[in-house]
Order: C-alpha cells, then sequence, then structure tokens
C-alpha cells in the first residue's frame, strides 16, 4: 500500500484512508471499521509519509519503521502490548535498538504499536513510497535530450522595436484664484 495515501487525523481514533481529494475536504475510509467520512481541510491531518522518528543518528522514517516492525514480527499477529509501557519499549527496542528514549514518550511508542497493528489487520504492508520519485528520474534524460535539441536549433533573432510614439505635453493648468481671507 502507498504510505501518502494513509493519514491520521487529530482528535479520531485509527488512521485513514484518503479516498478522494477535494479543495475544501477529504473522504476518508476508517481503517477500523471501513465507514466513510468527509474531512474538513481545516483539520489537522497528518500523512504517515511525513512522520519521522527519533534516533541517536539520523531521524527515520516511519515506513521504514514499520516496515522493520513487519519483517520482525513476520506473519504473526501484532503482540499485545496494551496496557504495559515496558512490554511496549522492549518490543520496539528489540525492532529499533537506535531510538532515542529521551525525546520518544510512551504514549509516541503506544501509538506507533497502535497503527502497526491496524495496518497489519488491513494486509497493508509491504509499505512503499509513491512511483513519482522514479518517474522523474526516468524524465531527467528526457528533459536534458529535449533540451539539446532546442540548442541545436537555430535561434532566432528579436524582431526590431518599433519606435516609441511622442507625447503630446501636457496642457497647463491654470493657476487657481485666490481666495480671499474670511474675516471674523
Amino acid at each position: 500500500m502507498i504510505i501518502q495515501e494513509i493519514i491520521a487525523i487529530a482528535g479520531k481514533p485509527g488512521l485513514f484512508r484518503i479516498l478522494v481529494t477535494n479543495r475544501s475536504n477529504l473522504v476518508v475510509e476508517s481503517m477500523l471499521d471501513r465507514k466513510r467520512l468527509s474531512i474538513p481541510g481545516t483539520s489537522r491531518i497528518s500523512s504517515l509519509a511525513d512522520i519521522t522518528m527519533y534516533t541517536t543518528g539520523e531521524d527515520v522514517l516511519l515506513m521504514d519503521v514499520l516496515n522493520r516492525m513487519n519483517d520482525h514480527v513476520g506473519s504473526n499477529d501484532a503482540p499485545n502490548v496494551k496496557g504495559d509501557a515496558q512490554a511496549t519499549r522492549d518490543f520496539v527496542d528489540e525492532v529499533i535498538p537506535e531510538l532515542d528514549h529521551e525525546r520518544v514518550y510512551n504514549s509516541d511508542l503506544k501509538k506507533l504499536v497502535q497503527w502497526f497493528t491496524i495496518l497489519k489487520e488491513n494486509d497493508a504492508f509491504p509499505l512503499e513510497q509513491e512511483v513519482l520519485e522514479e518517474e522523474e528520474a526516468a524524465e531527467a534524460p528526457a528533459k536534458a535530450e529535449k533540451e539539446e535539441k532546442q540548442e541545436e536549433a537555430p535561434k532566432k533573432e528579436p524582431a526590431a522595436k518599433k519606435p516609441a510614439a511622442k507625447k503630446k505635453p501636457a496642457a497647463k493648468k491654470k493657476p487657481a484664484a485666490k481666495k480671499a481671507a474670511a474675516k471674523k
């Protein structure tokens, strides 16, 4: 499944898949109960593709973390770590040993495992980036060839400029009549 299609909405539980985008709202489908919702454009929405996890080195994309969790768990179900913060932390440490525990809170880890469980139940793995990046790389050589052909073509000289039209002098204004000072 393409990770750009999966979003989290502030104030709503679970994850959502984008069905239709529009200028003023989104139509999404809940990955929990398959209900469709219209979400206004003013809602706080986070695409899973934009989220990263803090590590001791460089930050890791959430997509990579979730794929690593899926590889670690395999075909087994996600572990049930509900209510046990230490079990959640131990599970995530097995998958991401370089996780920075000073900046990642237990609530973040709990949400990570919940999202992983939802994605696992919906057979969303492996998560992938959108294909546009590959298309752009393929188009880059084509654009370079097109630019070379344009350089080889004889260049046209710009057309000669027409002389500017002569402007008429502005009409002189007559001085305004002086008003007599009003006496009191």
